[in-house]
């Protein structure tokens, strides 16, 4: 499951999003109006604004399903489209499509879990998040002749790892899973084979190609106070690391083109 190796960058890295998310208890003022101080703050990075008004899922009160109402998620962009923060009255977070490296990532998030603390000063955070969304897609590796058996370890695979068992068969297999993980954090992994629709920029057609799909969602939950934020996100990206090391067999590494962080 896990794997004690060295970090290491992919030139054809699998990754599509990263996501990290702080949440922490209401701050009204976040909702009552829109956080224009801390537009101003991140405006140089991420000039792009936009509010969105989302229904919150309803929840069980005395056996019944009561509606909760709406949540303003207010987004900053930047002017490649590619970095998002949201927040809202309960979260903040920094989501990615171009993720290179955790320094880089981590350099942003410093800068607007600064601004945020020092606007909001929220109590503590109650739940410290990091998830990594990744498709491995055998056309892209060159590794359309093999299964996905000798690239994905067994434990990641399920039923489909039996030797007796052809992978054609397989209309859905995902898993998903809830596990503790080093240093007092805990792992939802979801994994499997899938579709992962793309467009052709030129054309504007979509076309859709088989991925195996690792979503690793790392967290820590109980009040983290503010001055061990950045501790507690370094302990889930350390075990985020080993996750992923651990699903993938070395002959997917070496397609990936590995070098040593």
């Amino acid at each position: 499951m896990f794997s004690n190796e060295a970090r290491f960058i992919y030139e054809k890295n699998p990754i599509i999003e990263v996501i990290c998310q702080l949440r922490f208890p209401d701050i009204l003022k976040i909702e009552a109006q829109e956080p224009f101080e801390f537009q101003d703050a991140v405006r140089g990075e991420y000039p792009g604004y936009q509010k969105n008004v989302e229904q919150l899922p309803p929840q069980n009160v005395n056996g019944k399903m009561v509606p909760q109402g709406t949540v303003n998620n207010y987004q900053f962009i930047s002017a490649d489209g590619q970095w998002k923060i949201s927040l809202t009255k309960n979260f903040i977070a920094l989501s990615t499509h171009r993720y290179t490296r955790w320094e880089e990532f981590a350099k942003r998030l410093d800068f607007i879990l600064a601004e945020f603390i020092r606007l909001y000063s929220p109590a503590f955070f109650h739940r410290v998040g990091l998830r990594y969304i990744n498709a491995f897609n055998r056309k892209v590796l060159g590794l359309e002749e093999l299964g996905w058996r000798e690239l994905i370890q067994p434990g990641y695979l399920g039923l489909m790892a039996d030797d007796d068992a052809p992978e054609r068969a397989f209309l859905k297999n995902e898993q998903s899973i809830t596990a503790a993980v080093p240093g007092g954090s805990k792992a939802n992994i979801k994994c499997g084979p899938g579709l992962m629709r793309k467009v052709n920029n030129a054309t504007h057609e979509t076309q859709e190609e088989p991925v195996y799909m690792l979503d690793l969602d790392l967290y820590m939950e109980g009040n983290t106070p503010i001055n061990r934020a950045v501790p507690a996100l370094n302990v889930v990206h350390g075990n985020a690391g080993s996750l992923f090391r651990g699903a993938i067999t070395d002959t997917l590494h070496d397609a990936m083109l590995p070098t040593e962080a």
